[in-house]
């Protein structure tokens, strides 16, 4: 299948017979012992994020307990990425296990918008939002920012037991 380019005459193949909104919003893949991917946050591509995520790690050996928080780390930084950027918006997840225990990382382009707990309480049931964060902290999660002019890189820490 071809398909015009946008710029002068030449053409882009495609080596699949799906339609190109058809193609994945997520692309992960392993290198060097981390869990590396871009995605177009969608309910779709978050779904397999999460079960890769927690595939990587188990493959690693890593304690399910341990896993599963940082799964809904992962969650909770795409949500926080969107919030921040709005949909649409490309992130970077990486993932390893490391020393200080497992790591994962959200990167988006919104280097003004820092992630911060809310005030509101962890027991609101009413409350749509806010509470990931604190609740990561309260699983024992170490979160740190790191910013560039371009872009924030917001990193959980979760300790091994």
């Amino acid at each position: 299948m071809t398909d015009p380019t946008s710029f002068g005459t030449g053409t882009m193949v495609h080596e699949s017979d799906a339609a190109p909104d058809e193609f994945a919003e997520v692309y992960l893949r392993e290198h060097a012992g981390m869990l590396l991917g871009h995605l177009i946050p969608s309910q779709a591509a978050l779904s397999e994020l999460r079960v890769r995520t927690a595939e990587f790690l188990k493959s690693a050996g890593i304690d399910s307990d341990v896993a599963e928080i940082a799964v809904l780390a992962v969650s909770e930084l795409v949500g926080n990425a969107v919030r921040a950027c709005g949909e649409g918006v490309p992130v970077i997840i990486d993932a390893r296990v490391g020393n200080e225990g497992v790591v994962v990382g959200i990167t988006d382009p919104e280097p003004s918008r820092l992630p911060s707990p809310s005030d509101v309480p962890l027991d609101n049931a009413d409350a749509d939002s806010g509470r990931g964060l604190a609740m990561l902290e309260l699983l024992g999660v170490d979160i740190t920012t790191e910013v560039t002019p371009f872009s924030k890189r917001v990193l959980c820490t979760i300790p091994l037991p």
